[in-house]
């Protein structure tokens, strides 16, 4: 079979960018189509594609960008907003958030929820009036402060947290988005109530779940990554709670990472992690830790896991 070389080249070149492709003429929009209808090619947005086994290979945010930077190379003057910009700040959220969306700052009015086309990814326009984009991951992005707005309105609690947590861990400044809030015409409610709650102190998107479902389900907010030290050794916890009858109650979080990826296991084999995580366990109860409850991303997901955990360790539970 005959190869374009243009085509060839155009794949290397952007996939070293770390971008999709697209057909800047129609000779290449011809040749784009044809690798699109034998298989070689997906195309996630009109007249944007990339090679399937790339594509295979992506993340849901890695996707996200990689349609983004292509887009902005056809539309240069587009600011990037919502999910985008997300991705592009590096603030933590769930990949669950990805709806095949590109979103897009428009000063005219937002377009509401995008039409899905054929082609797999949609465009959103998100009310914005002029801004000082910053460029991030290649792309001019609108600053956080509109992101995290807008993001907290459309999304529910559980997923906007570890957004602003890492916001918080970065560097952003929540006043700003207070005050973004009350200079707004909408109802700002949703991000005011993760505001009551952020702080920036969980370590990952993975703990600010584990938060974030533990304030859901009304049981009081914990401490913080305390630490216990002792003979040179340091153990901190992600979250404790100290009980009116004197208990002390710890829960771990333990996404299934630390015990298949090699680079959290730090090469060990899972049954030495297990039994570090039991030695560990050990020290904390002779520090006075009572309970030492640890949760996996499932627990979390599911929720109803660690509700029962907390409530069989006796941490209270507010109704209403």
């Amino acid at each position: 079979m005959r190869r374009h070389k243009a085509v060839d080249e155009l794949i290397e070149r952007t996939e070293r960018q770390h971008r999709c492709m697209y057909g800047a003429d129609d000779h290449l929009r011809r040749a784009l189509r044809r690798r699109h209808l034998r298989g070689e090619l997906v195309s996630p947005y009109r007249n944007v594609y990339a090679r399937a086994e790339y594509w295979k290979g992506l993340t849901a945010c890695q996707r996200s960008l990689c349609v983004a930077r292509a887009l902005h190379a056809r539309h240069p003057d587009w600011v990037f907003a919502g999910e985008t910009a997300l991705d592009a700040h590096d603030f933590d959220h769930p990949w669950a958030v990805h709806d095949r969306t590109v979103t897009i700052a428009d000063p005219e009015g937002g377009s509401g929820r995008p039409a899905r086309g054929e082609e797999g990814y949609a465009l959103r326009r998100a009310y914005m009036p002029p801004v000082d984009a910053v460029t991030l991951a290649g792309i001019p992005v609108a600053p956080a402060e509109w992101v995290l707005v807008d993001c907290a309105t459309r999304v529910p609690f559980l997923r906007s947290l570890p957004m602003f947590d890492a916001a918080i861990r970065k560097g952003t400044d929540m006043e700003q988005v207070r005050g973004l809030c009350r200079s707004l015409r909408r109802d700002c409610s949703a991000v005011d109530r993760v505001l009551r709650y952020a702080n920036g102190k969980c370590e990952n998107g993975g703990e600010s779940l584990v938060y974030g479902v533990i304030v859901e389900n009304g049981f009081p907010v914990p401490q913080f990554q305390e630490e216990f030290r002792s003979s040179g050794r340091t153990y901190r916890v992600d979250f404790l709670w100290r009980l009116s009858d004197g208990r002390t109650v710890v829960l771990e979080y333990d996404g299934m990472r630390k015990y298949v990826d090699p680079a959290m296991a730090g090469r060990k084999t899972v049954g030495q992690v297990v039994g570090d995580q039991l030695a560990r366990d050990r020290a904390l109860a002779e520090f006075g830790v009572t309970t030492v409850l640890h949760c996996t991303y499932d627990d979390v997901f599911m929720q109803g896991p660690l509700v029962r955990m907390l409530l069989d360790a006796g941490v209270p539970r507010f109704d209403g």
